[in-house]
């Protein structure tokens, strides 16, 4: 049996469903439009930089949730989907989550991404184990608050890590790892067959230099 987990963003989907995300909120004039757009775009330069306060993010990100009832958001989620991150979606990257399927191995998602807009496509890739950053949810709306550590950097090591002891995942053969971004190096590390999927400049020399396997998926 093996591990194989998953980034999401410019891995599975050739796109970023968190900028898609504010995009979505910005075109349809869910907020407003000029100002979110733009912090925005600054929070997506710091991402790929690597210089991205995850927390602060989060507080910038959940706070639409925060303004609208629960249903209301899940049909905005789907319309989202359908519209924004459906035609991001790479075939061979749901080529290669069945050739694990088919291996019977486990299967998660690792992203950075929160939890509520990441799980509709989780669910298209038809993955049960979604390791996610947690808006905090209480009495059936958002709170605006972040619940519990961002799933970002060493912080996706440490989701994967919880997630293992509470699923009793102790006997393994290998893990692997695909993602494109050197904001992942972390779990790049701690897994045993680390994979750079189409990655980002520093991580692609990186993978280099330590002789890690790299593919594309576009």
């Amino acid at each position: 049996m093996n591990i194989a987990l998953f980034d999401l963003d410019n891995t599975l989907i050739k796109g970023d469903s968190d900028h898609e995300w504010g995009e979505y909120l910005a075109d349809n004039k869910y907020v407003d439009s000029k100002s979110y757009r733009e912090k925005n775009n600054m929070f997506f330069e710091k991402y790929k930089n690597g210089t991205l306060c995850p927390k602060e993010f989060a507080l910038f990100s959940y706070q639409p949730l925060t303004q609208y009832k629960y249903k209301k958001l899940l049909d905005m989620r789907e319309e989202f989907f359908n519209e924004k991150i459906i035609p991001l979606i790479l075939p061979k990257a749901k080529q290669l989550i069945n050739k694990h399927k088919n291996n019977n191995d486990i299967i998660a998602i690792v992203t950075a991404t929160n939890s509520f807009i990441s799980k509709k496509s989780a669910e298209f890739f038809g993955v049960e184990h979604l390791l996610a950053s947690e808006p905090e949810f209480i009495n059936n709306r958002f709170t605006g608050k972040l619940q519990g550590e961002p799933c970002y950097q060493e912080g996706k090591v440490l989701k994967v890590k919880e997630w293992m002891r509470l699923n009793n995942i102790i006997n393994f053969n290998e893990m692997y790892f695909y993602t494109d971004s050197y904001n992942d190096l972390k779990l790049m590390e701690f897994s045993t067959k680390p994979i750079a999927v189409d990655p980002d400049n520093k991580l692609k020399k990186i993978s280099i230099e330590n002789n890690w396997e790299i593919i594309s998926l576009r």
